[in-house]
């Protein structure tokens, strides 16, 4: 499949919401783990702030949201912006964040994620931009062989730990 890629205009970022429902239920089922520090979001209060993530990151000027359509259905997003990147390795003096890569999950394996990491680092190359910092949840083994395949290495792991009180 060779879905069409495209820039999201900032006033269409709704049309994403049902794919963060799916990424959110991935998430939840690949990190049962996590429910031991607190309960997941409800689906509408993980939207509404993820929302204003999104809405906040694109007024910056290299940030964008790339989905992949078929038609009008949407098969895919991800979400990226550049950051001041200081710090010990000679990355140059920004580096990409992959913020969301979400596939619908009727689409999985057909190459849209592929697509997708594919047109975001063409985007950032553009930019200047020599390395792409990416986050996996902890548990989601199938998005890390993804991302390895890809070329991704290791580089930091972030734990996350409650504090009483």
């Amino acid at each position: 499949m060779s879905p069409a890629i495209e820039v999201l205009a900032p006033a269409e970022v709704d049309r994403l919401k049902s794919l963060w429902g799916q990424l959110l239920a991935h998430h939840s089922r690949e990190a049962a783990h996590l429910a031991a520090l607190g309960a997941v979001r409800s689906p509408e209060e993980s939207w509404h702030l993820r929302r204003g993530q999104y809405l906040d990151w694109l007024r910056e000027p290299l940030a964008a949201i790339l989905v992949a359509r078929d038609g009008d259905r949407l098969l895919g997003y991800a979400c990226v912006r550049v950051v001041d990147a200081p710090g010990s390795w000679q990355w140059g003096d920004r580096v990409g964040v992959l913020e969301t890569l979400v596939v619908d999950d009727e689409a999985r394996g057909a190459g849209i994620g592929q697509a997708l990491v594919g047109a975001v680092r063409t985007r950032l190359a553009g930019s200047g931009v020599q390395v792409m910092k990416i986050s996996v949840i902890a548990g989601n083994a199938g998005a890390l062989r993804f991302y390895q395949r890809e070329g991704a290495v290791d580089f930091v792991r972030t734990l996350v730990m409650p504090v009483p009180g």
